[in-house]
């Protein structure tokens, strides 16, 4: 009997000391993961607290304005638009801007969001300082409503600027034909698609705004249409741009029958080159000379890349002085290079729509874009590259012109963020 109570008491001493141990080393642990976290007390609430967070912060959604436009509504105007439907997320639009070359946004002022998306246009109207013709960027941010569901992203970047364009597509629908080779061609049909190519580029690379003279096969002005216009009333298609900041009518080219020897619809790429043709008031304006020699550079190159003409086919004027005058020998000649002219007539410019131009105080120009009596140009035409390569070309040139980098060149250097 008194062996069985020392050996129970023993076993009780065992199984105590084992639970004491087991204790212990559970308290251990848990003081080693408390010391880790560095928040010894309740730390399995505060594990399911910080879960919690990350969870709630994953799920936050971004919210920022995208699908940015502008219009210009005068040289001391423009007017930034954007669509409601981040409304209901939104208390509240930054509308910011900033010159090209500057880093820093100016915060320009803000529009109240009613909670509600209905497919408008939100509009805020930029009152510049200045009529300087500028290119600008603008953004639009946004204050949250519910900052604990969502999150705050900055804006889409739009450029635009002041800058007025008055573009005139050649001719009208059907025009200066050709269909020696297969490949039908039209100056006037041709004419068209590039004006509306290159309109488009000028607004989405450089935020200029251009307007035509016609947007269609046929064009109508002061009540004269298509030929009954282009026959004696001219000029008011040059005058279509007063108000504007420059006149661009946009052609293709032709040469006198058989020039060089070769048929009148087969000459050689050697006489491919673009003539930029200047009126008086263009001749007296930096700007203008800047546009045009800018203008037949790329232009020259543009068509000597697509195989349709020779390298280096173009010669600069520096000043008014340099500018020659337009001949038939220097039009049609192979061995002559593109360049800026100047034609004038018993009554000043001698091509009318130069003239209208000059009548309202615009600097105007025509523009050959190359010679549509080369079959390898046609071609070209006929593919549609050749508007899109000769578009970009002209945008570039006035973009460099008026003194202004592209968009997409701001956005390789890293200082736009979409």
């Amino acid at each position: 009997m008194k062996r069985s109570i020392i050996k129970a008491g023993v076993t009780f001493i065992i199984l105590v000391t084992i639970v004491l141990s087991a204790v212990a080393v559970h308290n251990r642990r848990e003081t080693r993961r408390a010391d880790q976290r560095g928040q010894p007390d309740d730390p399995e609430g505060d594990t399911k607290d910080i879960q919690r967070k990350e969870s709630v912060e994953e799920e936050k959604e971004i919210v920022r304005v995208e699908g940015l436009s502008f219009d210009r509504v005068s040289r001391r105007e423009i007017k930034i638009v954007w669509q409601d439907q981040k409304n209901p997320y939104v208390c509240e639009y930054l509308v910011k801007r900033r010159i090209d070359g500057e880093s820093s946004w100016e915060e320009l002022g803000t529009v109240a969001s009613d909670g509600r998306a209905e497919d408008r246009e939100l509009s805020y109207v930029d009152v510049l300082e200045t009529e300087a013709l500028k290119q600008y960027e603008y953004r639009v941010d946004v204050k949250i409503a519910e900052e604990d569901r969502y999150e705050a992203g900055e804006g889409e970047n739009i450029a635009a600027s002041n800058i007025l364009i008055c573009m005139d597509p050649g001719h009208y629908a059907g025009q200066n034909a050709v269909n020696v080779d297969g490949i039908p061609y039209a100056e006037g049909d041709f004419t068209l698609e590039l004006a509306l190519e290159l309109k488009t580029v000028l607004k989405e690379s450089y935020g200029i705004t251009a307007y035509l003279t016609r947007e269609s096969g046929s064009v109508s002005i002061g009540g004269y249409t298509d030929g009954g216009l282009d026959s004696g009333h001219i000029s008011l298609r040059g005058e279509y741009a007063e108000g504007s900041d420059l006149f661009l009518s946009l052609h293709t080219n032709a040469n006198l029958e058989d020039a060089n020897g070769y048929p009148t619809y087969a000459q050689p790429v050697e006489i491919m080159k673009p003539i930029v043709i200047l009126n008086t008031a263009a001749c007296e304006s930096d700007t203008a000379l800047a546009v045009g020699n800018a203008v037949g550079i790329r232009l020259a190159r543009s068509s000597y890349e697509l195989g349709i003409a020779m390298p280096d086919k173009f010669r600069s004027a520096a000043c008014a002085e340099e500018i020659i005058q337009w001949t038939d020998a220097w039009n049609d000649g192979v061995e002559e290079p593109g360049t800026l002219c100047r034609r004038l007539g018993e009554h000043g410019d001698y091509y009318g729509v130069l003239r209208g131009a000059a009548n309202v105080g615009v600097p105007g120009m025509i523009i050959e874009h190359g010679f549509h009596t080369v079959p390898k140009m046609r071609e070209a035409a006929a593919g549609g590259e050749l508007k899109e390569r000769w578009a970009r070309a002209d945008a570039e040139g006035i973009a460099e012109g008026f003194g202004l980098k592209i968009f997409s060149e701001r956005m390789e250097e890293g200082r736009v963020v979409l």
